[in-house]
């Protein structure tokens, strides 16, 4: 069973309709427990480091073993895949969580163009749940990159020369990683203009001097450096965002709510991924080259994520913490309202 905010109890507390199946082991000694719902689901994923335990999951056939055919659907950002929960066209999503907050801090929604990034689909409502947390920042994880060439190596300078900074999306994750940084720096929180660029695309586009700086998770910055000789000019794990929760997993909560044994069999598959991701450096350097297209040198120099097992909600909350710190959102917002727990858990 999975534990919220590490309690250790087996009561359904926040699931009430829903009786607590217990689980059990077939023959092989895989957990198992009612089947799914549904055998099939498709799961949009940003290719990047932080989706590793949900890569292994599937490589190493723990999906299937849960009754599960599970498809991932690569996509550039977080904000992308709320387009296709509101369509239906995927069940759920494994991206940052400034995405969802905002969608969920708004009920509604108006997903970017997958083909151009400065244009929107139109608003639909929208109503989310996490069920896991995919990933934790470590140092090396996220980072502002530059050239070698470029006259700007610190953050004074950037601001100095007001130069325009790569990001995957506007007023989302790098938001407040670059709000942090600024602060840090004693600079106001905007002192940096965002660009919207396709984040696969970034390290060439920094190289081609199409943008100047250039915010990027793993293994985009370890492809810069190695393809391209870019350099850091900050890492964002410091201050109050160190190991700061990045990844999680979402859905509407529509769907978690009327297929509950199909995310209970989901996360059986999901944290077994999560263990290995954890624990087993080369499992993930095989699963980064499989799904996200790195090689294998970038993915046997790159830094790596965290991998968590748990869902605790006071690490959880930092997110939306520091959201309204760096003005990403208006007003605070508590991530426990778009907790979903699983059979078997108790929210504190």
């Amino acid at each position: 069973m999975r534990l919220v905010n590490r309690l250790r109890y087996c009561l359904v507390a926040a699931i009430p309709a829903i009786a607590l199946a217990a689980c059990s082991s077939g023959s092989d000694g895989v957990q198992t427990g009612p089947p799914p719902e549904v055998s099939s689901i498709i799961i949009d994923a940003v290719p990047t480091a932080d989706a590793a335990g949900l890569y292994i999951a599937q490589d190493n056939g723990y999906f299937a073993k849960q009754g599960l055919k599970v498809t991932i659907d690569r996509i550039n950002g977080g904000e992308y895949g709320l387009g296709d929960l509101q369509t239906g066209n995927a069940q759920l999503i494994e991206g940052n969580y400034v995405s969802f907050i905002l969608a969920q801090a708004a009920g509604k929604f108006a997903a970017p163009n997958p083909t151009n990034p400065t244009q929107v689909e139109p608003v639909k409502p929208i109503n989310m749940r996490l069920i896991a947390d995919s990933s934790q920042m470590q140092a090396g994880n996220q980072a502002l990159y530059v050239l070698p060439s470029s006259p700007y190596k610190t953050v004074r300078d950037l601001v100095k020369h007001h130069v325009k900074v790569g990001v995957n999306s506007l007023h989302n994750i790098g938001s407040v990683l670059l709000g942090s940084l600024l602060t840090a720096n004693g600079f106001k929180v905007d002192a940096l203009t965002q660009v919207p660029e396709i984040l696969p695309l970034m390290p060439q586009l920094l190289d081609q001097h199409k943008i100047r700086a250039a915010w990027l998770p793993e293994p985009f910055g370890t492809e810069a450096q190695q393809e391209y000789g870019a350099i850091q000019v900050a890492d964002f794990n410091q201050g109050s965002l160190q190991n700061f929760p990045i990844g999680t997993i979402a859905g509407t909560a529509s769907w978690v709510q009327s297929h509950p044994n199909t995310v209970a069999a989901f996360l059986r598959a999901y944290n077994e991924g999560q263990q290995v991701a954890d624990t087993d450096r080369a499992a993930v350097e095989a699963a980064l080259v499989a799904h996200t297209g790195v090689t294998k040198e970038i993915a046997a120099t790159m830094t790596l994520d965290t991998y968590p097992l748990v869902m605790d909600v006071p690490v959880m909350q930092r997110v939306a913490d520091a959201m309204y710190e760096f003005r990403v959102l208006s007003k605070p917002f508590k991530i426990a309202t778009m907790i979903q727990p699983e059979q078997g858990e108790i929210m504190k």
